[in-house]
């Protein structure tokens, strides 16, 4: 495969407004360990931008973000600011970078959304931080574990399938007892519900030599994504 250093929508998110995760390849080429502690600490800036990292921890919480911190904001799976000059940052390695933008670009968030935070509503808590509605926003989700590598059990299926049946269109049945989910699918579908233009990356991170997962390494190396307004 070709050696990204980065992979970004096909299309911007917004006026002035840029988007993209950081790969295997560029923390390589800039000698920065790409564990957890060690980005947030030695990838403070990106081109002059600082970088507002978060604590995630899987939740739904949201923060406003109005200045730069240099500590990763505590309990908080999305960030949304107004601001130029700030980028806003989410670590995976498996789990969705989902970032948002109005088309006009006044206003960007970024959301770390595995399993639970898809199914606590982070989504929705996410969209409804904007001052407008769907039609105004676009969305972009980023490399994460497909389908056919994302394996989960009876009772996964069950507590999404009685919070909400459209869900079940991103579900196939394995065997008896287990089933293959698709985050980015049922995350897509959430955003459609609210007519929100959506991008996406096909690209699995449990496939490909560029992107890192937990599921499959175990591994503590982290993707970066990243969301700013130009000056």
């Amino acid at each position: 495969m070709k050696e990204l250093s980065f992979i970004s929508p096909e299309s911007s998110l917004g006026e002035d407004i840029n988007c993209l995760t950081l790969t295997s390849h560029y923390f390589l080429e800039n000698q920065i360990d790409p564990k957890k502690d060690a980005l947030i600490k030695n990838l403070s800036f990106f081109e002059g931008i600082p970088i507002q990292y978060m604590d995630q921890v899987h939740g739904n919480n949201i923060e406003l973000v109005t200045t730069h911190n240099s500590e990763p904001i505590k309990s908080t799976d999305a960030i949304f600011t107004s601001k130029k000059g700030l980028a806003l940052a989410a670590l995976t390695a498996d789990c969705m970078p989902i970032v948002l933008s109005k088309m006009d670009g006044s206003e960007f968030s970024i959301i770390h959304a595995g399993w639970k935070s898809l199914f606590s509503g982070i989504i929705e808590k996410s969209i409804s931080s904007f001052a407008t509605d769907g039609l105004e926003i676009s969305a972009w989700i980023g490399p994460s574990i497909s389908c056919r590598n994302y394996e989960v059990d009876n009772v996964f299926y069950d507590k999404f399938i009685t919070k909400d049946k459209d869900s079940e269109s991103n579900f196939l049945k394995k065997d008896s007892a287990k089933w293959l989910f698709s985050l980015q699918g049922e995350a897509e579908r959430i955003l459609k519900k609210y007519a929100i233009h959506t991008q996406k990356t096909m690209m699995c991170t449990y496939e490909s030599e560029l992107l890192y997962s937990f599921r499959k390494e175990q591994t503590q190396d982290r993707l970066v994504t990243i969301i700013w307004r130009s000056e």
